[in-house]
């Protein structure tokens, strides 16, 4: 499962927005981040491992089901589980 996603080509580097340094982003952060260009936000959470569906996000939580089209940074909690999403080009 992942921690953290990256969407397209954010406009600095993902590392300086995830890992306290550069160590930090080789050993722990770089492994728990989905490198993805899917947008729809229920796609993502199902890519990165947090639902097992997209219908159970519209089901239980309709108000996460929406599109990344604008540059952000961004939280989404699932029960016990956050996704730090970051939205580039």
């Amino acid at each position: 499962m992942f921690h953290n996603v990256i969407i397209g080509s954010p406009i600095v580097e993902p590392k300086t927005l995830i890992a306290l340094d550069d160590i930090d982003w080789e050993t722990n952060e770089k492994e728990k981040t989905l490198f993805t260009d899917t947008r729809f936000l229920p796609a993502i959470m199902k890519e990165a491992g947090i639902v097992k569906s997209i219908g159970e996000v519209r089901k239980n939580k309709p108000e996460l089901v929406f599109t990344l089209n604008e540059l952000d940074c961004l939280w989404i909690k699932w029960g016990k589980k956050f996704l730090y999403i970051v939205v580039g080009n």
